[in-house]
């Protein structure tokens, strides 16, 4: 999807892959059909099989389009950082505001996850290969540099990403949990701050630990 600028009229396809993301996410990809996507859009069918495809092609579009997004979010954030901890962080700020933002994308991967991936597109693995490779080049600086320890780094991306799109759909239910006494603190729907409380149990964990071994 292309950029639009805050109040911006969409163009048919941006607005038929916006009402398609949305679709999807609440009705999963069996569910979502062409009629309610085109209706959401505000286009007929036609005019969907023409800017778009099938139902096929709009699911492929959606989610390339979501790793497109998450890849130059990550190479923008992380580009500004310096020591493989600032650079983790940035990643897991990266996917926080994107999840925040746009929070059918994650009700989609979780929807994938859950069922094993069996809707995406073969080049989507591909892509998240790309994201994945990310991730390992941060480890393994880390790792020469003496600032993380041995860890497999197929194991630390899942457990960024996992950690964010599992956050963006709790919070749907932030306000039932908060009627049962629940206490979300202040900040989580801030990506910097979501961002620096994550890596921060992601790199020490909850043992306790000295003193200046990150945040308390």
């Amino acid at each position: 999807m292309s950029p639009t600028r805050p109040g911006e009229p969409l163009d048919p396809r941006s607005r038929i892959l916006e009402a398609a993301a949305q679709a999807f996410a609440e009705l999963g990809f069996a569910g979502a059909g062409v009629d309610e996507i085109a209706r959401r859009a505000g286009v007929n069918k036609a005019m969907l099989y023409y800017h778009v495809g099938d139902k096929a092609e709009l699911y492929s579009q959606v989610v390339m389009g979501f790793l497109a997004e998450v890849r130059a979010e990550i190479q923008a954030e992380v580009a500004g950082a310096g020591t493989p901890t600032e650079k983790l962080t940035a990643m897991q700020r990266a996917f926080a505001a994107l999840a925040l933002r746009k929070p059918h994308y994650p009700r989609i991967m979780l929807r994938e996850i859950s069922f094993g991936g069996v809707n995406l597109p073969p080049e989507a693995m591909g892509g998240m290969l790309e994201i994945m490779a990310l991730t390992r080049s941060i480890v393994a600086e880390g790792q020469a540099s003496g600032e993380f320890r041995d860890v497999n780094p197929v194991l630390t991306h899942l457990l960024v990403v996992g950690s964010v799109v599992f956050f963006a759909n709790a919070l749907r239910m932030r306000a039932r949990f908060e009627a049962q006494g629940a206490d979300f603190p202040e900040g989580f729907t801030d990506a910097g701050e979501l961002a620096e409380r994550i890596t921060d149990i992601l790199l020490y964990g909850i043992a306790a630990r000295p003193a200046g071994g990150g945040q308390k």
